[in-house]
C-alpha cells in the first residue's frame, strides 16, 4: 500500500464529529482558515459542472446573534409542552465555544438540467470534503441538521431563494486538550455488496 493510499484511507477512517461541548471555550479558527477550507472542500463532483453549493458564514459577533436565532427559532416552531429549557441553555453555552458556523447551502439548478438529488448529493458532497479537512488543521466541528436546519425560518434567516435550502450547519471550534473521540466500527463493505455478473 502506498502512503497516499495510507494517509487517504486513516484520513477517511478517522473522520469524526466532535460536539461544541468538546470545544475549547473562545478559542477561534482563523478566517483564512476556513477560507482554505471551503476553497478545498468545492473541488467536489458534481452534474455537468453545475456546482450548485454555496455558503454562509458567521463568525466574531455573528456567531452569538447566529445562537440567539437559533433559540428563536426553537421557541417558535416548538410546541410550549416539548420545549426544554436545557436546549436553550446549550444555545447559550454554544456561542461561548464555536469559533464558527458555516451553513452549507444548495441552489438548484435555473434550467432544471438533472434531478434536484443530483444537486443535493453535490452538496453532501462538500460537506465530506469539509470534514476530511477537519483533523489536518487541528479543527473539531459537525454538521447540524434537523428541525431548524430545514425551517423556513431558518431560510429566511439565511436570505435563500425559493430554489435554495440549507443542507446544514456547520459548527467549528478548536477541539479541547486531551479529546478523545471513540473508534466507531461500520458494517463491512463486503456484506452490503452484491456483485452482478461474476
Amino acid at each position: 500500500m502506498t502512503n497516499e493510499i495510507q494517509t487517504l484511507r486513516q484520513l477517511i477512517r478517522e473522520r469524526r464529529s466532535v460536539y461544541p461541548k468538546d470545544f475549547e471555550p473562545r478559542k477561534h479558527i482563523s478566517d483564512e482558515t476556513i477560507s482554505t477550507i471551503l476553497e478545498n472542500a468545492v473541488w467536489a463532483p458534481n452534474h455537468g459542472l453545475n456546482q450548485p453549493w454555496f455558503f454562509r458564514v458567521f463568525a466574531g459577533e455573528g456567531v452569538a446573534s447566529f445562537f440567539e436565532k437559533m433559540k428563536e427559532i426553537y421557541l417558535e416552531i416548538t410546541p410550549a409542552e416539548q420545549q426544554n429549557d436545557k436546549k436553550l441553555q446549550k444555545y447559550s453555552q454554544k456561542a461561548e465555544q464555536v469559533s464558527h458556523i458555516v451553513a452549507v447551502c444548495m441552489k438548484r439548478d435555473p434550467a432544471k438540467r438533472y434531478p434536484e438529488i443530483e444537486d443535493i448529493i453535490a452538496t453532501g458532497c462538500v460537506v465530506q470534503n469539509i470534514y476530511l479537512q477537519l483533523k489536518p488543521f487541528g479543527i473539531a466541528g459537525y454538521l447540524s441538521t434537523g428541525d431548524i436546519c430545514y425551517s423556513n425560518q431558518i431560510r429566511k434567516y439565511l436570505e435563500l431563494g425559493e430554489e435554495e435550502r440549507c443542507i446544514g450547519l456547520f459548527q467549528l471550534g478548536i477541539p479541547g486538550a486531551g479529546l478523545r473521540v471513540p473508534m466507531r466500527n461500520r458494517i463491512p463493505a463486503t456484506e452490503k455488496t452484491r456483485w452482478i455478473g461474476k
